[in-house]
């Protein structure tokens, strides 16, 4: 980049850099002035004026005391990867910043990113950036740092955007190289960036959002193995404190760590629309792609799923988000080996699924909010815990037909808002929710807690969510369910339709999307503070025929918004 000496602006009273230029550098260097005078970006070298003396000219920059990237190198050996990570996520977003206004680096390497000792990270050497004002011809055409070049630069093509997203990976990878700590996910992330391909590789906005979420340090595996106990264990003990010593559902709700995150409503006869089942496949349905369903859903099902999701979270996760997608999470518990039993609980002995009682089950829930956790100006993580909460017990939808009922769940209530202060720790953009079975809303009978009265008796935790969820797949139909579960559980907040449709009732499906998402329907379900609505999988309309699928597609474009 030329020398580069610290001065006095004696006018202005600042220290400034002086780049001085060789001769026959004029047009670099009016490119350069140009292109920094056009350019005000927190992590990118400002340029304040060009100083001309004789046949000398100087650029007059911001000064910053700091080393490249290459010295850092040189000079200390290979970075750690959640370092280089925040390095390469404040450059990804000065890359991201010149992109938008049609201008392209060409040469990101080691030696033109600067870190400061606080880990601010600027790039510098704009002389042989392209812009659209700037005609790419001859030797500015092959401009760059070879090493560091994007292979379609090398074979002769055009510089593109995603030329720059491949000198950063390739500048990062050269940062960690041989360092100890580099593991198979920040390896997977640079595979990404380096992509051989243009179109394989994320936008440089795309880049930062991935980065910045490598470079968030975690505690490590040690340290929550060691904490994990204490922690669960003063968890419980809290919850239960609250559940046994007061029967007011402001008790939880106002309990330190457990207020509710907002979720907005449905307003303008506007929904939230979700298709299923997993987010791995769900981008390729029709109505992902036809229409604006702005929710990818996936269901997690037994513990063996957990090493398939895994991946997901340096991939399929933050790009679905990156692509202003929320995302939801439907904890449903169809482990075959999960019989209802009798289980051990702090209220007695209580009959029930075992799993979810289980001291594996909270390490599991942490383990699953990590993978899908956003940050916190990501579109939500929204999630359903307990499908069918009502039939966790032996018997379903009882809740004090048997004291062995109330124990088991009393001890799922206390399970379930450990499971929601899991997600809220580890996923600063999650949104939980108790999933509901809508038929428990079709009958009532207060004595044995069954029916509409069960509601009455989780008060508490459904005052402590943040959103309220119902499943809608019966046989023989779900109109009347879903209208009276989204009344009743409208009462303690924003209501999602988390699950609808049964594949194997393909002749109700048509009548029964026809009434609930009709305009007026549509209304008066938002009345009672519906604000989103989730298909179990596009088959469940298109099998219902071609008539069924056109007619959802409408609704969804008409009615359809983004998550907020």
């Amino acid at each position: 980049m030329g020398k580069v000496w610290q001065a006095t602006d004696l006018e202005l009273r600042r220290t400034v850099a002086l780049k001085e230029t060789s001769t026959g550098d004029d047009e670099e260097i009016r490119r350069e002035a140009k292109i920094g005078a056009g350019l005000h970006h927190p992590n990118v070298i400002s340029v304040f004026d060009v100083v001309e003396e004789g046949d000398q000219r100087w650029l007059v920059m911001e000064y910053l005391p700091a080393r490249s990237l290459a010295e850092m190198i040189r000079e200390d050996g290979p970075i750690p990867p959640i370092r280089a990570a925040r390095v390469g996520a404040q450059i990804a977003a000065a890359l991201s910043a010149m992109h938008a206004k049609g201008m392209v680096h060409r040469d990101v390497t080691p030696s033109n990113i600067l870190v400061a000792d606080d880990g601010t990270a600027k790039l510098i050497d704009l002389g042989i950036t392209t812009w659209d004002q700037v005609t790419r011809t001859g030797t500015q055409q092959n401009a760059g740092t070879p090493a560091y070049m994007a292979p379609e630069l090398l074979d002769g093509h055009h510089v593109t955007p995603a030329a720059d997203v491949y000198s950063l990976g390739a500048t990062l990878r050269t940062a960690v190289r041989g360092h100890d700590e580099v593991n198979g996910r920040f390896a997977n992330l640079l595979a990404r960036l380096t992509d051989p391909s243009p179109s394989g590789r994320p936008t440089a906005d795309e880049a930062a959002k991935l980065l910045t979420r490598s470079g968030a340090r975690r505690p490590s595996r040690g340290v929550l193995v060691g904490a994990g106990v204490g922690m669960v264990a003063v968890l419980l003990a809290a919850v239960v404190v609250l559940v046994r010593d007061s029967d007011s559902p402001d008790a939880v709700a106002n309990a330190p760590g457990s207020s509710p995150r907002a979720v907005p409503p449905g307003d303008d006869g506007k929904l939230l629309y979700g298709v299923g089942d997993q987010l791995n496949s769900v981008l390729a349905s029709e109505l992902v792609r036809e229409t604006p369903v702005r929710m990818l859903t996936t269901n997690y099902h037994k513990p063996s799923d957990l090493s398939k999701l895994a991946p997901w979270g340096d991939t399929a996760v933050p790009e679905a988000y990156a692509e202003g997608y929320a995302l939801h999470l439907i904890v449903s518990d169809w482990e075959v080996n999960d019989p209802e039993i009798s289980v051990t609980t702090s209220y007695g002995v209580g009959c029930g699924r075992a799993y979810v009682l289980s001291s594996e089950f909270p390490r599991h829930m942490r383990t699953l909010a990590r993978i899908f956790a956003g940050q916190p100006d990501d579109p939500p993580l929204y999630v359903t815990v307990f499908q069918d909460v009502n039939k966790m017990g032996c018997k379903d939808g009882y809740y004090a037909d048997e004291a062995s009922s109330t124990a088991y769940y009393e001890a799922l209530k206390d399970r379930y808002l450990e499971v929601l202060r899991i997600f809220h720790e580890e996923a600063p953009n999650s949104r939980v929710a108790l999933g509901w079975d809508a038929w428990q809303a079709g009958s009532d009978d207060p004595k044995t807690g069954y029916g509409r009265s069960m509601f009455g008796h989780f008060a508490d935790v459904l005052a402590a969510s943040d959103f309220q969820s119902v499943i809608a797949k019966q046989r023989l139909g779900n109109v009347d369910d879903v209208r009276q579960s989204v009344r009743i559980l409208g009462e303690y907040g924003p209501v999602m339709v988390a699950a609808y449709g049964n594949e194997r009732t393909d002749d109700i499906v048509d009548g029964e999307v026809r009434a609930l998402l009709s305009d007026t329907s549509i209304a008066e379900l938002i009345g009672h503070r519906l604000f989103a609505w989730n298909f179990n999988s596009e088959g469940v309309v298109s099998r219902a025929g071609k008539a069924t699928l056109d007619f959802v597609k409408d609704v969804v474009r008409r009615t359809g918004r983004g998550p907020q």
